[in-house]
């Protein structure tokens, strides 16, 4: 399946028939929620992305993301750029694992609280070898895959793709969130240049 997808094709294909939030409660481990396992399943068998560069960002406490600050940077950034069409966006996200930009408001991206400070060490050991899985699928769609976390998903996504062998570009950022997404996606714009992923213009 392409990246051409919208949420009523998202909802067959997950056979979703409930809208509930999923929210994470003490005790409760949202990544074996049965919608949460669909999606993991669903991406790991049917999602393909054909842009050759792959952006990865946190998720956001404000749903969907695309209303968060950090996230309308990027999409802006993106577009004056002409990136939309080689870029594929991911949010790394617990406990949905790698959300796609055009799935984010569908959801249930678009309807779930599940906060990193809530996690205990084994719930991001969980998070580290789940999300081994997508990394390691989206390394062999993508031909340069750069990421800009805070310190939280930075170490997530780094472990995971240490574990797996995987050649990722990171960067944190912090209090200089606006300024590292910026250098990221230059960054990420260079190397797609350096191996001719996209065009001059």
């Amino acid at each position: 399946m392409s990246n051409v997808i919208n949420c009523q094709t998202l909802y067959y294909q997950l056979k979703i028939n409930s809208f509930q939030p999923i929210i994470k409660r003490e005790g409760e481990d949202l990544f074996i929620n049965p919608t949460v396992k669909k999606w993991h399943e669903f991406f790991f068998q049917s999602y393909e992305s054909t842009k050759p560069l792959a952006l990865l960002l946190p998720c956001t406490s404000v749903k969907p993301y695309s209303r968060s600050a950090t996230h309308r940077l990027v999409y802006s950034i993106l577009k004056r750029k002409n990136l939309d069409n080689h870029v594929q966006v991911y949010s790394v996200s617990e406990p949905m694992l790698l959300v796609p930009r055009e799935v984010e408001e569908c959801y249930p991206f678009s309807s779930y609280e599940y906060s990193p400070k809530v996690m205990t060490v084994q719930e991001k050991d969980e998070f580290v070898e789940l999300l081994r899985k997508p990394l390691a699928k989206i390394a062999k769609q993508h031909k340069v895959i750069v990421g800009v976390l805070p310190t939280h998903h930075y170490s997530i996504v780094d472990r995971a793709s240490r574990k797996e062998g995987l050649k990722l570009y990171l960067m944190r950022y912090g209090k200089l969130a606006f300024r590292s997404i910026s250098e990221s996606i230059e960054n990420l714009e260079t190397k797609g240049k350096e191996i001719n992923a996209i065009n001059n213009t």
